[in-house]
């Protein structure tokens, strides 16, 4: 009776213990206005917000969302990466590269670039950035820059981003998705939420 008890105690334990660990069902995002760190963002509806140990975006500042799931698209929102500091979180990768705050445009392109080939697809895909090009968000110069990534044994992937360096911070917005059809058929929500990217906490400069 008492080794009954024992048994059932611990298959118990194991099953709370793999039920935390493992990865959240997507959370259907509503429309509206989202702070991510010290970014806001304004999303439209369609987005599922990704939670879960298998996303590298681990840190406060940062969310993943997508619409189609993770193994069709990303989008990924980091709302402040200080001077010296990777864009994704360091506890889960090591060699990353980290952003300097007087990188160019062209070098935070290159900087984003390598820093998704580390952590995705087991860094098994080779990802480019290229067409870098100045822009401003409300007041505030920034950049774009488009993605492209090759995928040993799946489909290849396009990408869009923006963003901005303020007060020493990068504020990065970036869309990945499969190509042909999925980058075709988001690209304009995530432009979208691109273009509403603004610094929370600020009285932004206006021309």
């Amino acid at each position: 009776m008492m080794l009954s008890r024992i048994l059932f105690i611990t298959v118990l334990v194991a099953m709370i213990t793999i039920a935390g660990c493992a990865p959240q069902a997507p959370r259907a995002s509503e429309a509206g206005v989202y702070d991510i760190g010290k970014l806001r963002v304004t999303l439209e509806n369609g987005w599922y917000e990704q939670r879960g140990a298998e996303l590298p975006d681990t840190q406060a500042r940062s969310k993943t969302w997508s619409r189609e799931g993770l193994e069709h698209d990303r989008l990924f929102v980091t709302g402040g990466v200080d001077d010296g500091e990777p864009v994704f979180d360091a506890r889960d990768y090591t060699g990353l590269p980290v952003f300097r705050s007087n990188m160019s445009a062209a070098e935070v392109a290159e900087f984003a670039a390598q820093s998704l080939q580390r952590v995705l697809w087991n860094g098994s895909a080779s990802i480019a950035a290229s067409n870098v090009r100045d822009r401003g968000f409300t007041g505030l110069p920034g950049f774009e820059f488009e993605l492209s990534a090759d995928v040993p044994g799946s489909a290849s992937h396009l990408g869009i981003a923006g963003g901005f360096i303020e007060e020493g911070r990068l504020y990065l917005t970036i869309y990945l998705a499969e190509s042909p059809g999925y980058f075709e058929r988001h690209r304009q929500a995530a432009q979208a939420v691109i273009d509403s990217s603004v610094p929370t906490m600020k009285t932004i400069r206006r021309p």
